[in-house]
């Protein structure tokens, strides 16, 4: 019961805010990243200056977070394929609403994976570097 009013709090949620024009679905057919610092991490990573400790966290990130992303990714593309065509074909509203709770969670698993992305960076740079990070990401938005 309680996973049920999580999944139906989590569509509620995630509807309202496609209803209100707040999520913008990207051309893969998945929400927006709410927050994506790694792109600007590795462009920026020969002049942070990180040591070797600094290295290895990012490293070993960058070789598991995307297959990992990718997969979620994969997954909400293939909820959104699957409501699309439920609503298309008049599916009943049980199956259309279970769809978006699934839709709604797996979206917000991926928002979940950018904030740990955030924490891990926040965690394994020191202040001036995450600063520095952050200033990249909000002058390419």
């Amino acid at each position: 019961m309680k996973k049920s009013i999580k999944s139906a709090v989590l569509a509620f949620v995630l509807g309202s805010m496609v209803a209100g024009g707040q999520v913008q679905a990207s051309p893969e057919g998945i929400a927006k990243p709410i927050v994506k610092l790694m792109p600007h991490v590795k462009a920026l990573r020969s002049e942070l200056g990180l040591n070797e400790e600094q290295n290895k966290v990012l490293d070993a990130w960058i070789a598991e977070a995307p297959t990992k992303r990718k997969q979620v990714e994969s997954e909400a593309k293939q909820l959104r394929s699957q409501l699309a065509d439920a609503i298309l074909n008049g599916s009943e509203r049980i199956t259309r609403e279970t769809l978006k709770a699934q839709l709604a969670e797996t979206e917000t698993k991926l928002i979940e994976m950018s904030a740990l992305c955030t924490r891990m960076l926040r965690k394994t740079l020191n202040d001036n570097q995450f600063a520095q990070v952050v200033d990249r990401y909000k002058a390419s938005l």
